[in-house]
């Protein structure tokens, strides 16, 4: 057969099995992939290969949402119409039921790797959020299936969230370590953080995930650099500009396991952390554990939160702001408890987020204008309505993000809360409903939608039809 013969596609033709013979033509011809594509099509008779990938949906019978221009551009790799589209105004997240952001289409769809990162990066510098899931999974996950690497550090830097999870409640790492990338190895230590290369810290924090303290204490005693060092993440995740609490961490972090590691922490861990304090740990890094403590699942339930936070405030930790609010916003109140029985203060934010009725006016007369709106943002994440109640009373304001989940509003959380009482409370003092969060561009109805809250849903519907909501207490229960 000359090489210039066309071929007949077969009937039941594998998107898979053409990509292999463009990366052998790529191998055999020492061309770009883009070229190889490209000659791979042209032997079946089409003009390009998003033309020859149309080819085999045809013939396979795939039934597709119909795309936006814009979707469709990205989905081809037709890097100039994207460029045009996007000034001309087209939505840089395309339309809702196009079966995936024109981001996703980017990283989902044939074009060869150079030119779905280029779509990628035109698409991101103009404003793409990538932790829209439209088609079921995010970008980044679309990337880690597929590759190439620097598809998924250009998503990671562009605000991908590595944890988010798809519709089967699959990571972007799960989904890259079953997937058929050429650099799939890459991709996964990538993914899989923390990103820890060097081997002896590597042996310290499995001694410490297993209780083996013998271990530890001759590791650390041979290499006293592993208390103090740092693990130096890849650069896309410095890069990246949201906030990441365990990035290039210190070993002494991983007593807590927050993030969680390993499923259970061993019965020792305060041994263990004691073992690492005998050793001289930085007063920072006791500081910072505290946090991760304070707010670690693992811990709480095991039975080990509360001891592992008197070890650490009896070798001197000292419970920062930021700690205390990370704790009450994610409505840990044990380890608060704790730091209150050793003497620590009650202040306005923690009786709001306890629900201290008792104290809380007088705190909220004598605290600053600051703290009075941590202390209701607290109280809207806890779900306590008076307690948010007599914040407004104090000059909160309603529309103001929430500490810790700066990302969302009280309405989000009264939404998140399925709580009618809260919500009219909000609506009543102004809080604005059409207010969108930061991460997904979700409204409060939108939370409710999505988590599937009945009573929230209901009544924000009725409030956005321009219609008296009814309250708590005429048919729609509030808080418990």
């Amino acid at each position: 057969m000359s090489t210039d013969e066309i071929r007949a596609l077969p009937a039941r033709p594998s998107k898979e099995n053409l990509r292999k013979q463009a990366k052998r033509r790529a191998k055999a011809d020492s061309l770009g992939l883009a070229e190889a594509q490209r000659r791979v099509a042209a032997g079946y008779g089409s003009k390009s290969w998003a033309e020859l990938m149309r080819q085999v949906d045809a013939l396979r019978g795939a039934v597709k949402p119909a795309l936006s221009s814009l979707g469709q551009a990205a989905h081809d790799g037709d890097l100039e119409t994207v460029r045009r589209l996007l000034r001309e105004g087209h939505p840089v997240d395309g339309r809702p039921g196009e079966g995936g952001t024109p981001l996703w289409q980017a990283c989902a769809g044939d074009a060869a790797d150079e030119v779905r990162l280029a779509v990628v990066d035109t698409l991101l510098t103009a404003g793409a959020n990538p932790r829209r899931d439209d088609s079921g999974e995010t970008a980044l996950h679309a990337a880690a299936k597929r590759g190439p690497l620097a598809l998924v550090e250009r998503l990671i830097r562009g605000e991908s969230l590595e944890w988010q999870v798809d519709c089967k409640r699959r990571t972007a790492l799960a989904v890259a370590k079953r997937g058929d990338a050429a650099d799939k190895a890459a991709i996964v230590e990538l993914l899989d953080r923390p990103v820890i290369r060097d081997p002896a810290f590597r042996a310290a924090i499995e001694a410490i995930h297993s209780g083996d303290i013998g271990g530890l204490k001759r590791l650390l005693d041979r290499e006293p650099r592993l208390l103090r060092d740092r693990i130096v993440e890849p650069e896309c995740y410095r890069q990246a500009r949201r906030q990441q609490y365990f990035r290039d961490p210190k070993l002494f972090w991983f007593v807590a396991n927050n993030p969680t590691l390993v499923k259970r922490m061993p019965a020792n861990m305060v041994e263990v952390a004691t073992a690492m304090i005998e050793r001289a740990v930085d007063q920072a890094d006791l500081d910072y554990a505290l946090m991760l403590v304070m707010t670690s699942a693992t811990a709480r339930n095991q039975g080990l939160q509360v001891p592992l936070v008197k070890c650490l405030l009896k070798a001197g930790a000292s419970p920062t702001t930021e700690a205390i609010d990370a704790t009450l916003g994610h409505c840990e109140v044990a380890p608060v408890l704790a730091l209150l029985e050793t003497g620590h203060p009650m202040t306005a934010p923690i009786a709001a987020a306890l629900g201290r009725l008792d104290v809380l006016p007088q705190l909220l007369k004598a605290a600053s204008s600051h703290d009075i709106q941590r202390a209701f943002g607290l109280a809207a994440i806890n779900d306590r309505t008076e307690a948010v109640r007599l914040t407004l009373d104090a000059g909160a304001d309603p529309n103001q993000p929430m500490p810790v989940h700066t990302h969302c509003f009280a309405l989000h959380q009264g939404a998140l809360h399925d709580d009618v009482a809260l919500l009219d409370l909000l609506l009543s003092r102004g809080a604005r409903a059409d207010l969108q969060d930061k991460l997904w561009g979700g409204t409060p109805l939108g939370w409710a939608i999505h988590q599937g809250k009945k009573r929230a849903r209901a009544f924000l519907e009725e409030h956005l039809k321009g219609e008296k909501p009814r309250a708590a207490g005429s048919g729609m229960p509030g808080p418990q």
